[in-house]
């Protein structure tokens, strides 16, 4: 049986993803946790303490399960590379759909700050990958690491939500990963195809 903190923090993460901060009762958090009340308050300080833990402990998530993928693109050409970075974030945020609730909560409430990692927040992979591409001509010198990073994760997070209509919409009956490798090829090839 899970202890009272972790108990809260899966609770709270699936009432907060269907409510919201402010739709979400302390009420159902605690029925569904199986736990006292007061236990918020010892453990978090309050709802708004707890949802932020939720967020913290959410994101935590996704940067251990990315890390090894990263790492292990520090080794690969950059177009490659930077192919399976997208690829495993995509995966793992379509595997967390509580976390794309949450996080579109957050971003209508626009208190986006601190839902997803920022790009200087990352594991210096990344960056250093698509900095390598820049200068081998992989990808082009004058898009900063931050637009690059940012188009990327709003677009696959985005996918993540629109798939089924997405899917419609292009008249592709192709499985989740097919679209994905579509998406990615058109955020690294842009417009105007390989280079």
């Amino acid at each position: 049986m899970p202890d009272s903190r972790t108990a809260l923090l899966t609770a709270a993460a699936e009432e907060f993803a269907r409510h919201g901060l402010r739709g979400t009762r302390v009420q159902a958090v605690v029925k569904r946790a199986g736990v006292n009340e007061r236990m918020i308050y010892h453990h978090f300080g309050s709802k708004e303490g707890l949802y932020q833990a939720v967020l913290a402990a959410e994101r935590y998530g996704i940067g251990a399960a990315w890390a090894p993928y990263l790492e292990k693109t520090a080794t690969m050409a950059p177009y490659e590379g930077m192919r399976a970075a997208f690829a495993a974030l995509f995966d793992i945020v379509s595997a967390r759909p509580r976390l794309v609730a949450l996080l579109a909560h957050e971003w209508l409430a626009g208190a986006h700050d601190g839902s997803m990692p920022t790009a200087d927040q990352l594991s210096t992979h990344l960056r250093d990958l698509y900095e390598r591409g820049q200068r081998e001509g992989a990808f082009v010198a004058d898009r900063p690491f931050e637009v690059a990073y940012g188009i990327t994760v709003g677009a696959l997070v985005g996918l993540t939500v629109f798939l089924p209509a997405f899917a419609q919409s292009i008249g592709v009956d192709a499985g989740r990963e097919h679209l994905r490798d579509h998406v990615i090829s058109q955020l690294l090839d842009g417009l105007t195809g390989p280079r």
